[in-house]
């Protein structure tokens, strides 16, 4: 029969796992909005992928300091992670160049035109009013 030492490092690896497996969602949300150019989803995806990575950080900082109750986690939990946060990672490269290129279009535009533009003189006209 488990200790209860191993059914709490039990439970403290099966909620990292979710967590992990809780950032791999986010992050391919995350790439559908970017391809979708769904700002407020892509927002509301990077603040939990924060609120994940804070809860995974914090975890394994605690593995860390105590010696005693060292957690493995198996690398084929961790692959996939792995594997969308390089995918992500480049899709984000590419977006940040687009970006950078949308916006050096847009200041070629703007350059093309003056500063101040006049408004149109308006013109009086007649208007018939029942």
């Amino acid at each position: 029969m488990p200790t209860e030492t191993s059914q709490e490092m039990e439970a403290a690896r099966a909620a990292c796992v979710a967590d992990i497996r809780q950032l791999c969602v986010e992050f391919q949300q995350a790439i559908a909005a970017l391809a979708s150019d769904d700002l407020p989803a892509l927002e509301a995806g990077i603040e939990n992928q924060d609120q994940l990575a804070s809860k995974l950080q914090d975890w394994f900082r605690a593995q860390q300091a105590n010696t005693q109750s060292q957690v493995k986690i198996n690398r084929a939990d961790l692959r996939e992670l792995i594997n969308l946060t390089s995918v992500y990672s480049s899709l984000l490269t590419r977006s940040i160049r687009t970006v950078r290129l949308r916006t050096a279009l847009c200041r070629t535009y703007q350059q093309q035109f003056p500063a101040t533009l006049t408004q149109p003189e308006t013109v009086p006209s007649l208007s018939c009013e029942v």
